[in-house]
């Protein structure tokens, strides 16, 4: 069995319960993942950079999970990006934007040919998801990089509590 296949016999209730965790992971790496010039600057002086190898599998794995359920994929992926790379916030969201927009692709590929697709609300999801890939760049090319992180990673705090007592109570 593939991995796509194995996450579409999966069922929801147990993604439901590691959700909160996943996104509070990741807003809390987010949080703590410090500017680039500072992680430069630490580099220089001591060892270098980690070995950033675990990153395709890493992408391939929460791509796959984004895939099939969506939620925090987008933080948990920029995350990674932003701890193993160094980048900073704009390129980091551009390489998550690029790889998700992919995952998603091939992902509503396979739930059209897969599953019953309930149309009436994939159309308006699928505008939001084009007209936030549009505008989303823009904003964080443009807004402060530390508050923009601090806002991201608090705001993933809140879904990761929200979606907590969804699953736990």
């Amino acid at each position: 069995m593939t991995s796509g296949a194995a996450v579409l016999l999966t069922p929801s209730d147990a993604f439901e319960r590691i959700v909160p965790w996943l996104i509070g992971g990741g807003s809390l790496a987010s949080l703590v993942q410090r500017p680039p010039r500072e992680l430069a600057a630490e580099g220089a002086r001591h060892a270098p950079a980690a070995d950033p190898r675990w990153l395709p599998l890493g992408t391939f794995a929460v791509t796959i999970y984004g895939g099939y359920f969506g939620a925090a994929a987008g933080v948990l992926l920029l995350a990674m990006y932003l701890l193993s790379t160094g980048e900073g916030l704009p390129r980091g969201n551009a390489m998550k934007n690029v790889v998700l927009g992919v995952a998603n692709g091939v992902a509503a590929i396979g739930f059209v040919v897969l599953a019953d697709v309930a149309w009436a609300a994939a159309l308006p999801l699928a505008l939001g998801f084009f007209l936030g890939g549009r505008l989303g760049p823009r904003v964080v090319r443009r807004a402060p990089q530390a508050a923009l992180r601090t806002l991201i990673a608090v705001a993933g705090l809140a879904l990761a509590v929200h979606l907590g007592i969804q699953a736990y109570t």
